[in-house]
């Protein structure tokens, strides 16, 4: 990496670490660089005044203007392809400040740095109890202030957003509670006085958000998806060309079920067989036993196929969601840590049991998809997914690669990781491949839902059938629309990605076993699609000479 854009990233890194202490050191918010920095600042919250925000809006915009002024030539491909990383992520942060603005619209935003924020001060390794103390006290004495922050922000308040804030706010004291309580026995980490504080401060933006009346769920967003594609994901795909993409997707889905079906049970519509289906012991052996037990077989598996390190050398831990994450996490989902040089630990959530979201017909539901998908849920989030890709990232000497992750290329990964355990022989049975192809018509359908909703051509009633008629319970399919509005563009980078890697498959088939294809395409980090192609085109290239010589 030449040294002026190593010094200009270290620059970019910092100051958002900096700027966005919380943020930077989570994995919630994707729009930002997971700024190694941040692990100084756990004794600080963010700054989200009005002017605050357009001081970092301009520097955003310095630092673009700066980069487009270097000159690195396409041929030079490892630091033109730095260079292009670096540009996504500024113009990601960009549209996400600028044009979705969620400091204006989201009250889910602040909350979410408030919880996340004092789960990191209580969680994250600490040189002893004094300064983990200490940072947990600063980061509760910023919360009062980050939410008067919001309630002068805050303006034009969709309801999807304001419910969703509701609900988090609502799981965030019962957060605070379980803090209080569960230090009555030991030295306290932090005093009830300032948790009480903290919580008058929560009732006080509970009030303020029961009074705001909130704008219809509009299409304000779809411009800044089309920006997202092509500045932040670097995708030069239309949307029609992606709608097209899923359709075809969802067709050959369609067509996969129905055969698996008759070869099953002929009887019966591949739907009545997936609900039927339940692997996994559920009435033996508890959810946590059954993925613990998952994620050694997939470790070992993909080791033995070509996988030399699984990333499970690192810490990682099996676990429940925390409390104030139930509402805005699906009942499966990981967080990565920020540095496990540090020891911290790499965290697969799983939701056992939600209190008070559903009937009990629903919660059922819920808990036996947990066990008929476990498998594929397990290589997603853990091996050879998430968890394998964070290990990749994280151990990158270069700073750049190491430090920003694609949207895009991370979700795709995970959802190609799920395609491998049956082309690998992990799974034969062709239920558990009837599992596979449901999972991946219901990715298609997220796509076409989060499209369809913001190009105004697909209302939330057609959205919701579309989910219930895969046989979500309505509850069930309420959220995940919920949570697709919440965060408008994020859900078609599942299908788009793992559509745009088994492409490059197509394209590298000849040049390339697939063992080396993987090691290649993780090594290289979390790219842009076309800049991918140019760098295993110029591996081929390269290697082509060698065997000349």
């Amino acid at each position: 990496m030449k040294a002026c854009l190593k010094d200009i990233a270290e620059d970019y890194f910092n100051f958002l670490a900096k700027s966005f202490p919380v943020m930077c050191a989570s994995d919630e918010f994707h729009f930002l660089p997971r700024a190694q920095a941040a692990g100084k600042y756990l004794d600080r919250m963010e700054d989200l005044q009005k002017g605050s925000i357009f001081d970092t809006i301009s520097f955003l915009k310095e630092f673009r203007n700066g980069l487009d002024g270097l000159s690195i030539h396409e041929s030079e491909i490892e630091e033109y392809t730095d260079l292009e990383l670096l540009k996504s992520s500024v113009a990601g942060a960009l549209v996400e400040l600028e044009v979705y603005q969620p400091w204006r619209h989201n009250p889910l935003l602040y909350l979410k740095i408030a919880f996340i924020g004092l789960d990191q001060t209580i969680n994250k390794p600490a040189s002893g109890e004094n300064e983990r103390r200490g940072r947990i006290q600063a980061r509760l004495e910023g919360i009062p202030r980050l939410l008067r922050q919001a309630m002068n922000n805050l303006e034009e308040v969709p309801e999807t957003y304001l419910q969703a804030a509701r609900a988090m706010l609502k799981d965030g004291r019962l957060y605070l509670q379980e803090i209080g309580s569960s230090q009555a026995e030991r030295a306290p980490l932090a005093s009830m006085k300032i948790i009480h504080k903290t919580l008058d401060s929560l009732n006080i933006f509970d009030r303020f958000l029961g009074e705001i009346i909130p704008v219809p769920d509009r299409i304000i967003f779809s411009p800044a998806i089309k920006e997202n594609l092509k500045d932040y994901y670097f995708s030069f795909r239309t949307l029609p060309e992606i709608s097209q993409l899923a359709e075809q997707e969802a067709q050959e889905c369609l067509m996969e079920l129905e055969k698996l079906g008759s070869k099953v049970d002929p009887e019966k519509s591949w739907l009545e067989l997936y609900d039927s289906y339940l692997p996994g012991e559920l009435d033996k052996i508890g959810t946590m036993s059954l993925y613990d037990r998952e994620i050694e077989s997939l470790s070992l598996f993909f080791q033995e196929n070509g996988f030399a390190e699984t990333g499970m050398q690192t810490s990682f831990e099996l676990c429940e969601t925390p409390t104030y994450l139930r509402s805005i996490r699906s009942s499966a989902s990981f967080s990565a840590a920020l540095n496990t040089s540090a020891g911290e630990k790499d965290l697969f959530y799983i939701t056992t049991n939600m209190p008070g979201k559903g009937s009990q017909a629903e919660k059922e539901s819920q808990k036996k998809r947990l066990h008929r998908e476990y498998k594929f849920l397990s290589a997603h989030e853990v091996v050879p997914g998430h968890h394998q890709l964070d290990y990749e990232r994280r151990k990158q000497k270069n700073l750049i690669r190491r430090q920003i992750e694609s949207p895009l290329f991370y979700e795709g990964w995970a959802s190609y990781a799920e395609t491998l355990l049956s082309e690998y022989g992990y799974v034969e049975d062709p239920l558990d491949r009837l599992v596979d192809y449901k999972r991946r018509l219901w990715r298609v359908a997220r796509c076409k839902i989060d499209l369809g909703l913001n190009a105004g051509n697909l209302s939330r009633k057609e959205a919701l059938q579309t989910l219930t008629e895969m046989g979500f319970t309505p509850g069930e399919a309420e959220r995940q629309v919920n949570r697709i509005q919440l965060n408008p563009g994020y859900q078609l980078c599942y299908f788009l990605g793992r559509y745009e890697i088994m492409n490059l498959r197509k394209c590298c088939k000849k040049q390339l076993e697939l063992g080396r294809f993987h090691q290649l395409l993780l090594e290289g980090g979390e790219l842009p699609f076309r800049l991918i192609e140019k760098r295993l085109k110029a591996f081929d290239m390269d290697s082509t000479q060698s065997e000349e010589e």
